[in-house]
């Protein structure tokens, strides 16, 4: 899956919040050094739940 980042604020189109994209990487590496965005982290997988045959 492609990385996803997160407007911190306003920036273009996009508002506080939006997950931004359509942009190139240039302008997402400026962007995220000035703090205007920020990679959203991948969910992590939740761990199988155990079974033991005692559950009704």
């Amino acid at each position: 899956m492609a990385k996803q980042y997160k407007a911190l604020q306003p920036v273009g189109r996009f508002q506080k919040g939006d997950v931004v994209g359509g942009l190139d990487d240039a302008q997402i590496k400026k962007l995220v050094a000035d703090g205007v965005i920020q990679e959203v982290p991948e969910p992590k997988a939740a761990p199988a739940k155990k079974t033991t045959g005692d559950e009704k």
